[in-house]
């Protein structure tokens, strides 16, 4: 125990770097059970029939990316599995550039803009915006985010209001959140909901799953790999959460070897 006492912690950051860095690279599959909001998002999300469109709300910022982003990306990537057509639109505005990668990485994929999805924008006005949006989404999105009128999309055909969707998901670190869309949407136009919050966000949220106005709820990172889980797609969230249960465990036994080189060193006779 005297080597751990005298060993340089910059050691350490680099045990727990490499331990971190290789689950991502190799992931492990350390099992975790799916919770049961994101089983009833997953059931949900399943539910919709190729062909039928649904409205993704990308409102989350860059601060909270990283632990919302991974969701998006799961629901979006495995919509397009199934054919599913996606309206993305944001109501907070560094949502857009997350919606425009995950359509740019579809459309290498052989995915076409306009016929599989579309992404509409960013729109100020939070609630007040997205009641609006609800009720006449052409007024208030003439055109889309690359300058395409609405009119010319294929896959806008048809739809003029938030009741034209066969469901709605939203993905948000604040406000416009799970609140918002409820009050606006789906008590106004009983459409089903499905939210994507950020973890401090979720036990906030859960009372909506419990009442029934959300149809499904999924929590941060955890959120993210469990849907994978549930549907079959393992992707980025899944290692990720291999990585930070590795990186857990290093620093857990850290502690405790720590604490036990401390003990050793207290009990050991001191040379006169």
């Amino acid at each position: 125990m005297n080597f751990l006492m005298r060993l340089d912690r910059r050691w350490l950051y680099v045990i727990v770097f490499i331990v971190i860095l290789w689950p991502l690279i190799v992931p492990m599959g350390i099992p975790f059970r799916v919770s049961p909001g994101t089983m009833d998002a997953f059931k949900v999300i399943d539910s919709v029939k190729p062909g039928e469109t649904v409205l993704m709300s990308i409102d989350y910022s860059v601060g909270g990316s990283p632990d919302i982003d991974p969701q998006a990306q799961a629901v979006f990537r495995y919509l397009m599995k199934k054919n599913v057509k996606v309206v993305l639109v944001a109501f907070v505005d560094q949502g857009v550039q997350f919606a425009e990668k995950m359509i740019s990485q579809q459309e290498t994929l052989g995915k076409k803009y306009g016929e599989d999805f579309v992404n509409l924008g960013f729109v100020a006005g939070v609630e007040v915006a997205i009641s609006a949006f609800a009720e006449n989404i052409p007024k208030v999105f003439p055109k889309d985010n690359r300058g395409n009128s609405i009119d010319s999309l294929p896959i806008m055909k048809g739809i003029t209001s938030v009741k034209d969707f066969k469901l709605v998901t939203e993905f948000a670190t604040g406000i416009p959140g799970p609140a918002e869309w409820i009050r606006q949407v789906g008590t106004k136009y009983k459409v089903p909901i499905v939210s994507g919050v950020v973890t401090v966000m979720y036990p906030q949220s859960l009372p909506y799953v419990q009442s029934k106005q959300l149809a499904g709820l999924m929590g941060g990172l955890r959120g993210a790999a469990e849907f994978e889980k549930a549907s079959k797609t393992p992707g980025l969230a899944t290692a990720a959460m291999d990585a930070q249960s590795m990186g857990h465990l290093a620093i857990v036994l850290f502690i405790v070897l720590g604490n036990i080189a401390y003990q050793m060193e207290k009990r050991r006779p001191v040379q006169k």
